[in-house]
């Protein structure tokens, strides 16, 4: 008899078990561009880079389940359209704001001109770039004034895989100037201590990235506790060690 009780009492432990595991709430699924380091980027699998970090870090400080994933631009796009995943680090515009719900911005991504100390740019618009070369990364858009520019033959572009490959080329005196977002341009100019680069006082462009879900995803509640975390971190401070960890590596 006390074996028959037994065998009941793990059975239905067993079936709680099961039941809990049955109700529990799948991780929150958030894609990343794989081909945009050091802002969010994949390897062997996984996401790294600035936004990845970011997110996880809050996330863990909501104590919220969370998948982040790496993937092809086109269809992290695609997954946010059908509701299978967020979006991190993604710009907001008036087109994606009919479809999407978004955080408060996570960071202001500023494109800062760069050039040598020897071969002054007063820069002020992209018109001041008319007629130089000018490193870029690989890929990357850098608004619309300066890619019509840049069809239009007013201004020759060398594509390079980072910001440090750029610099150095500025430095040798073999670009006339370089396009990077601020934080990361300083952080290669310090880790391969060139002297002759300046930043232009202007910068090219500013965009604000967000976490992003379809509106069908009903995620608002979850985005407002994101966007207050994200508020925290700003103001002690550890967001920035996050970002500045992220862009010396």
């Amino acid at each position: 008899m006390k074996a028959v009780i037994k065998s009941m009492l793990v059975a239905i432990t067993t079936g709680s078990v099961m039941l809990s595991a049955a109700w529990a709430a799948d991780p929150v699924l958030i894609n990343f561009d794989a081909e945009n380091a050091p802002f969010m980027f994949g390897k062997e699998g996984k996401a790294h880079g600035v936004y990845p970090q970011i997110i996880a870090a809050a996330f863990a400080t909501m104590k919220v389940d969370v998948k982040l994933e790496p993937k092809p631009w086109k269809r992290a796009l695609a997954e946010i359209d059908e509701s299978k995943g967020g979006v991190g680090g993604i710009y907001k515009n008036d087109e994606r704001a009919k479809k999407y719900d978004f955080s408060e911005p996570i960071l202001a991504e500023n494109t800062a001109v760069f050039y040598n100390k020897k071969k002054p740019i007063d820069y002020k618009t992209v018109a001041d770039l008319h007629g130089y070369t000018v490193g870029v990364i690989r890929g990357w858009s850098y608004g619309d004034d300066f890619d019509a520019a840049r069809k239009a033959g007013k201004i020759s572009v060398e594509e390079n895989v980072s910001d440090a490959a750029n610099l150095k080329k500025l430095d040798a005196g073999n670009l006339d100037a370089v396009l990077a977002i601020e934080e990361s341009g300083k952080a290669a100019i310090a880790a391969t201590k060139l002297g002759t680069i300046e930043q232009g006082k202007i910068y090219l462009a500013s965009n604000k990235a967000h976490l992003a879900f379809n509106k069908s995803a009903n995620k608002t509640d979850l985005l407002a506790n994101f966007s207050k975390t994200i508020a925290a971190m700003k103001k002690d401070g550890s967001l920035d060690k996050i970002v500045l960890k992220e862009l010396a590596k």
